[in-house]
């Protein structure tokens, strides 16, 4: 299916909207604005009643309206969030407290004011779903820990290449990942640092609304990849070509359970 995506920033042009929150979404893999697919709902915190979802300009802005004032500013803390998913499949869903954070922290790229709208720029990291770009280089794995065999849910996963750029990415609820990244440039080479991050109780905190929540996420602690089952050495990832998908994968399980196994650091 066709999406439409663009580089172009959000801007108020020919809107009238309230004084409020407002938010943008970037995919990380290609730095695309996404203005189509995504639906963002604010749930009231605890139990989980539906306060309002948010309405898509033209630009990808996603606004309320039509929110109340005691939610639109609340007078204490933190006490609903919105719930981000993707109906198009591509991204992997997340939470964001609401009122919004007040800094930049992991997904949250930036947030600015225009005509007193407070604007948040969040990134949004590959489903196991999505159809791979074209022209990119496809990294899989499938997260367990070592200890039990049960999935990493929503570890956060950094793959360094030889020329020191970031690729992002995360597994889901049952520990498959997907991430995408441009090919090596000419005379670079590929992937050479694999960094793992996760807490098993982030996959029971995240049930109730089925995606993490970012602050949780952007915390958790480093974890060893496995290079073999039976040692202790950290897992290398092997060189990211276009032509075949890189599979991450520790060695000494049976060819049926291609997994990458975690173990607390």
């Amino acid at each position: 299916m066709a999406v439409t995506t663009t580089r172009r920033e959000p801007t108020l042009e020919r809107l009238r909207l309230s004084v409020g929150e407002a938010l943008v979404f970037i995919d990380l893999a290609s730095g695309d604005l996404i203005t189509t697919g995504l639906r963002c709902s604010l749930v009231q915190r605890g139990g989980g009643r539906l306060l309002g979802r948010s309405v898509v300009t033209p630009s990808g802005l996603h606004v309320w309206p039509d929110l109340p004032e005691r939610w639109r500013q609340p007078q204490e803390g933190v006490c609903a969030d919105v719930l981000v998913r993707d109906e198009l499949q591509r991204f992997q869903p997340l939470n964001l407290p609401w009122p919004l954070p007040v800094r930049p922290v992991g997904q949250i790229l930036s947030d600015r004011v225009l005509g007193g709208m407070r604007m948040m720029r969040v990134g949004l990291l590959s489903a196991p779903t999505r159809r791979p770009p074209p022209g990119v280089c496809s990294v899989y794995g499938l997260l367990t820990w070592q200890g039990d065999g049960e999935p990493a849910a929503w570890a956060r996963v950094c793959l360094i290449d030889g020329e020191g750029r970031v690729h992002e990415g995360a597994s889901d609820a049952e520990g498959r990942l997907a991430l995408h990244l441009p090919p090596p440039r000419p005379g670079g080479v590929g992937a050479t640092v694999l960094q793992v991050f996760a807490d098993p109780a982030l996959g029971l905190a995240s049930m109730g609304l089925g995606a993490p929540d970012v602050m949780a996420f952007a915390d958790q602690p480093a974890v060893v990849a496995l290079a073999d089952v039976e040692g202790q050495a950290a897992f290398v990832p092997g060189v990211v070509a276009a032509h075949e998908p890189l599979i991450l994968a520790s060695h000494g399980l049976p060819p049926a359970h291609r997994e990458l196994r975690l173990v607390p650091v």
